[in-house]
């Protein structure tokens, strides 16, 4: 099927694809059918000039384009290759119930979901060129003044710091999360807070041209152009995204699908990307995933030049999102599996702790070997026999010991197999002391 604009401010004008046939029918919403063989609808909405229509098509089901004022076409579409995507949907799950069977101590999760978020709030700042790295983000949610960095680079992580805040505090829902543009708008309103930008309000829309990306990352895109066409693809986004069809879909997918095509529209002036994988950790949140949401960020930054590349050949595909869908689903692989290794750790020190706690009521090991393991759990840190008489913290433990007591201490706990030795005669804990 093709359209085109009306001539005339009272009738709408369709030609059926292959045909001579003319279907005219007035301004107001109308919905037909064309055929069964051709089972398409059209819908066309009267917006002050007719300027926009919008076509759903039945057949394939997975594409809503949208004529823009002034922008051409616009697709919302979540056509895929199935073999792929399914795929790394059948990883993500076995994955994901392998880290949640994990068994999680809340001391465990205390000391994981910080470090989560703080290197998060990094990731998703430092893809939009902020410097501060995930312990600066720590010393920022402290209090510390880190006076090294800008104003504005410090306050855009306060402003995430409080937007994550309020993800750590959503309740999961029984259902899929319906997602409002004022959402989005109050989402936008506190990352751009206090940030300085010649045009972008805070929570409002962009009233003007923007282009997107560089040669040297996939190339350049120009999302639409006029608020207008910005306040119509914002409506129809949300209507889309919280459809029977898209609420349906894995998690993963919707809030991929969110996220790619927020990020299309780009509806604000600044602060596009970190709205839009903020939205992504909100539909994976309220949909009781836990620690991807916030994984996620880390791994974009990671691959940024691919996380580029992701999004324009998706653009060019413009009916098929697969690259940028394939994308973050192998980032939700690779985040579960190093979520799962950083579980197992935590898993790993706690049974350790108890371990030598045993040991030392059994005698098995000194109070003095006892002290130094329980040390290096806490300080995880390679060191030699030198270290021990003569370096922090070590030699709070030895200042009262011998050289040879020091050496002993060390070639016993060698000989249990809870400490390990490389080739440049440093030892370190063995994690794997207990198999």
């Amino acid at each position: 099927m093709r359209t085109r604009r009306p001539r005339s401010q009272d009738k709408f004008e369709c030609y059926e694809e292959g045909t001579k046939k003319m279907i005219t029918f007035m301004t107001k919403v109308v919905t037909f059918s064309l055929s069964e063989k051709n089972a398409g609808t059209l819908q066309a909405i009267n917006i002050i000039d007719l300027s926009c229509y919008i076509f759903y098509d039945k057949r394939e089901g997975k594409m809503k384009d949208i004529l823009t004022y002034k922008s051409g076409k616009f697709y919302f579409c979540h056509e895929t290759e199935m073999v792929i995507v399914d795929n790394l949907l059948f990883k993500a799950n076995l994955l994901y119930e392998t880290v949640t069977d994990l068994p999680i101590l809340p001391g465990m999760s205390a000391r994981l979901d910080p470090k989560i978020m703080y290197s998060s709030i990094s990731g998703t700042a430092m893809i939009e060129g902020n410097p501060i790295e995930e312990e600066g983000v720590k010393k920022i949610a402290a209090g510390e003044e880190m006076p090294l960095y800008t104003q504005k680079d410090k306050q855009e992580i306060k402003n995430l710091l409080s937007l994550y805040q309020i993800l750590s505090e959503m309740e999961p829902q029984n259902g899929p999360l319906i997602v409002s543009e004022d959402f989005i708008k109050t989402m936008h309103r506190i990352i751009t807070t206090e940030i300085p930008h010649e045009y972008n309000i805070p929570g409002a829309y962009r009233n003007g041209e923007v282009i997107v990306g560089d040669k040297g990352h996939g190339g350049v895109y120009r999302p639409p152009k006029i608020l207008a066409d910005v306040k119509m693809l914002m409506k129809e986004f949300v209507a889309w995204l919280n459809s029977e069809e898209i609420l349906g879909l894995n998690p993963f997918l919707r809030a991929a699908l969110a996220h790619y095509h927020l990020c299309l529209i780009h509806p604000f002036w600044d602060g596009n990307g970190r709205t839009a994988r903020f939205l992504e950790s909100c539909l994976l949140h309220s949909a009781n995933i836990k620690y991807v949401p916030k994984e996620l960020s880390n791994y974009y930054y990671r691959n940024v030049d691919d996380y580029y590349a992701a999004f324009s050949k998706s653009i060019k595909n413009r009916k098929d999102v697969t690259p940028f869908i394939q994308f973050m689903l192998e980032g939700v692989v690779e985040s579960l599996m190093d979520i799962k290794e950083s579980i197992t750790f935590l898993i790993r020190r706690f049974a350790l702790r108890d371990f030598y706690t045993h040991e030392q009521k059994n005698r098995a090991i000194s109070k003095r070997q006892f002290a130094l393991l329980s040390l290096l759990l806490d300080n995880p840190i390679a060191f030699t026999l030198k270290d021990l008489m003569d370096n922090y913290p070590f030699k709070i433990l030895y200042q009262k010991a011998s050289e040879q007591t020091a050496r002993r201490d060390i070639k016993k706990l060698l000989e249990k197999n809870l400490l390990k030795e490389d080739d440049a005669k440093k030892y370190e804990l063995n994690y794997r002391a207990l198999g």
